[in-house]
């Protein structure tokens, strides 16, 4: 009678084992593919609910020039953008319609990762600003590339120098100022 009990116990302790050991589905590579999919066709959907004709920035400077003056005038007063630098609801409803398909990154993330990696290349460009400009700066001059098309908004490339007691440096963080309708606003920043 002991026997054929200890053969039950370890009959069920087996079954048991091997019944834990299988892997949870939700970890399955293909599950995990089909959850990415549908984050990355529901992003792509509200990027496309947001194309419009013509697309206006609320706030926004009068000039390119100004809109890197003020950015830079905010990181060394508060260490932050504050109005200078396009917010992540502004990115959805404005720049993500109009660079969807261009070949970025954007094309392949869903919104919720793409906005991790702004995140943290921004706070890694701006921690570096900040840390060059700290203690004063002077702009010497701030040169343009050609601007570059993207469908209803205009992106601007900046090369900005300038001076602070340390010597002289180019500021290469600031990516892109964007010119949404007559309005600049800074609007790509990266290490």
């Amino acid at each position: 009678m002991k026997s054929k009990i200890l053969l039950y116990v370890i009959l069920y302790s087996i079954l048991n084992h091997s019944a834990c050991k299988e892997k949870d589905w939700r970890e399955d590579p293909k599950f995990q593919n089909q959850e990415l999919e549908a984050k990355l066709l529901e992003s792509q959907k509200l990027i496309v609910l947001n194309k419009k004709e013509k697309y206006i920035l609320e706030r926004g400077f009068k000039s390119k020039n100004e809109a890197i003056e003020s950015f830079l005038s905010e990181i060394k007063n508060y260490k932050s953008p504050k109005n200078a630098y396009i917010r992540w609801e502004e990115q959805i409803e404005i720049i993500f319609p109009n660079t969807f398909g261009l070949g970025t990154s954007l094309d392949h993330t869903p919104l919720e990762e793409y906005k991790k990696v702004l995140s943290e290349r921004e706070s890694v460009a701006i921690e570096s600003i900040n840390q060059l400009i700290s203690e004063g700066y002077k702009i010497d001059k701030i040169n343009w590339e050609l601007p570059r098309r993207l469908n209803q908004i205009l992106g601007h490339k900046p090369k900005i120098m300038i001076t602070t007691a340390k010597g002289k440096f180019e500021i290469t963080q600031i990516k892109m100022v964007y010119d949404i309708d007559g309005k600049f606003i800074v609007g790509v920043l990266g290490p």
